[in-house]
């Protein structure tokens, strides 16, 4: 990027900065996440897969207590997805244990958690391996909770797809993180300098996105564009827009798609390609950082469509409940709804 001061911009809003104000997370009931694996255990074979429900707790912390608890190593415990520690979260974990030897888990006490499931399974959990999470989220203080049902009209047509703020760290940290690597330093650490690649891929497909909605593009087939078809990881080339794909997006039969930037991957051209050189352009230095780390190329959806959406009032308080597609954020339909403040930070953080 080469920011002299790398920090969280003001992404734009598809339908306009809300009016609306409101708290998130007030308690961690008020942010509930489900898991849906993308398969059906198998009842049998030498993994173990648990679903367990944390509530104020990380995935990270779970996975150190069930390595404690098996005598295994931390990196033999594998995971679908992290999973927020200011939630009520009901997630799945794995490890591998000899079919005949006993595992004793009814006993055991993990603080703020409890075990919901156990299953055997035939292969090991990977991450990712997640169809769906659903969230049951309750806005508390809600300013104008009429005007906020108004607005769920809109949110059903897709919201932008934007990374959520949790992966660029406090105060966008992982992004000044990687601002230091760009610049030449070495970060020993891996994980660290992995959050630090992460966060500035992440960072510059918001940037595309953003310059996308303020050109007025967002539901608009380019020409050069790639497509990503609805409910799959597949894409296509589109070398000339026409009013049949135009239709198949308003339709939500396919979507537009920003780079995850890196080596090699499918490459945009014509009117598309313009319009990321562009978006892009200032932020050189970032894109030359992740191809030198040989981090590869991908595409990802721009819009975001929940499924399953539903919401309930009372007085100032507004339950929503939906489904996303994992890797999608919660957080990326509320700002739509909302201005609200996340009522597990401090207001010193939040200002």
């Amino acid at each position: 990027m080469s920011a002299a001061n790398p920090g969280l911009p003001q992404w734009h809003y598809l339908y306009g900065k809300p009016e609306i104000t409101a708290t998130i997370r007030g308690t961690p009931e008020d942010f509930i996440v489900d898991e849906q694996l993308n398969f059906t255990p198998s009842g049998s074979g030498e993994h173990v897969l648990l679903q367990i429900e944390k509530r104020g707790q990380n995935t990270q912390y779970i996975a150190r207590q069930l390595a404690r608890l098996t005598g295994l190593r931390m990196r033999d415990i594998s995971y679908a997805g992290l999973k927020d520690r200011h939630a009520l979260t009901r997630q799945w974990f794995c490890f591998k244990w000899p079919i005949k030897q006993e595992l004793g888990w009814q006993q055991w006490q993990i603080e703020d958690s409890r075990i919901l499931q156990v299953v055997r399974h035939y292969r090991k959990l990977r991450l990712g391996a997640l169809k769906a999470n659903h969230f049951q989220l309750t806005l508390t203080d809600v300013s104008e909770p009429k005007e906020l049902i108004k607005r769920l009209q809109l949110i059903q047509n897709g919201v932008p797809n934007y990374y959520g703020e949790q992966r660029f760290g406090r105060a966008g940290a992982n992004l000044a993180l990687a601002d230091s690597l760009f610049a030449g330093e070495k970060i020993a650490d891996r994980q660290i300098r992995g959050l630090a690649l992460s966060a500035s891929r992440s960072y510059l497909f918001n940037t595309v996105l953003s310059e996308r909605i303020a050109r007025g593009l967002f539901n608009q087939v380019l020409d050069g564009d790639i497509l990503q078809l609805d409910g799959s990881g597949s894409i296509f080339q589109v070398e000339t827009a026409d009013s049949t794909l135009q239709q198949r997006l308003l339709a939500g039969d396919v979507h537009p798609t920003a780079p995850l930037v890196g080596i090699e991957g499918a490459q945009v051209s014509l009117q598309a390609a313009a319009l990321e050189h562009q978006a892009l352009l200032p932020h050189r230095q970032w894109c030359e950082g992740l191809n030198e780390y040989r981090l590869q190329g991908a595409r990802r959806s721009i819009r975001l469509q929940p499924q399953q959406l539903n919401a309930v009032t009372t007085a100032n308080r507004v339950t929503l409940s939906f489904a996303l597609p994992a890797g999608c954020f919660a957080t990326s339909v509320l700002r739509e709804l909302a201005c609200y403040r996340d009522g597990s930070r401090p207001l010193s953080e939040l200002e």
